[in-house]
């Protein structure tokens, strides 16, 4: 067992509980938990448009990437708003839907994440830019996932079980399936990142963008965070391309 890649994967795992926890430790008012899911939205739209997207038409057959984002918002449209919607109590039934589609849709992407964490163990210097860019990726995923978790009202035991699964996914990819995808690998993921950067952008555009802004209570504070969960993706991105 590499000791390299178990230290990488068990720091990943605590430091995905925690950026869960900061919003699972108390009930936030709505008012306050609208302020976390804003960042949040800002963390999906960052991560669509400068991480995946990116990711995705860097590998071969990039001709089939808008194909596979269309797929991947329309998929999550038609689930949202055809395949689970209720007459009564839709509200949060809708708001629970999206929950569990965004906690499929990090999981694959987490996926993803382990395989590029057992590749940097191999090498110091880019195991440390790698594992720098996960941790900060998957702390900030695991609290827009659990902001979304409340907002379903989802029960606390429940979200708090869902969060150590989500935090194992990583650790689990890079243990177990890097060597499945050794050959062909990179279309398969190029197509699981189209997929899940459509899922994204229609989650923040289509959900928590307007879930945010329906008043007009904090709003200049919503857009500062919103702008800052951008912004951190941003510099992820930045910290590993600089090396």
């Amino acid at each position: 067992m590499n000791p390299d890649l178990l230290l990488y994967s068990s720091l990943v795992f605590l430091a995905t509980i925690l950026g869960g926890l900061v919003a699972l430790v108390r009930q936030w008012s709505d008012a306050r938990l609208h302020l976390f899911v804003s960042f949040g939205a800002g963390i999906f739209l960052g991560t669509v448009f400068l991480h995946l997207l990116p990711e995705a038409l860097s590998e071969s057959h990039s001709h089939q990437v808008p194909y596979l984002v269309l797929t991947g918002f329309l998929l999550i449209f038609l689930i949202e708003r055809f395949l689970f919607t209720r007459g009564d109590g839709g509200y949060d039934h809708s708001h629970r839907v999206i929950s569990i589609t965004a906690f499929l849709g990090l999981s694959v992407h987490s996926l993803i994440d382990g395989f590029g964490l057992a590749v940097g163990s191999h090498s110091e210097e880019l195991g440390n830019v790698i594992f720098a860019s996960i941790v900060a990726h998957k702390a900030s995923a695991a609290f827009a996932l659990c902001s979304l978790f409340v907002l379903a009202k989802i029960k606390r035991s429940t979200a708090i079980s869902w969060l150590v699964l989500f935090s194992l996914v990583t650790p689990i990819g890079a243990f177990l399936f890097t060597p499945l995808f050794a050959d062909g690998g990179h279309e398969m993921m190029a197509a699981l990142t189209g997929l899940t950067a459509g899922s994204f952008l229609y989650i923040a555009t289509g959900v928590l963008l307007p879930e945010v802004f329906h008043t007009r209570e904090l709003r200049w504070w919503k857009l500062a965070l919103l702008l800052c969960g951008i912004v951190i993706v941003l510099l992820i991105g930045h910290g590993a391309a600089g090396h």
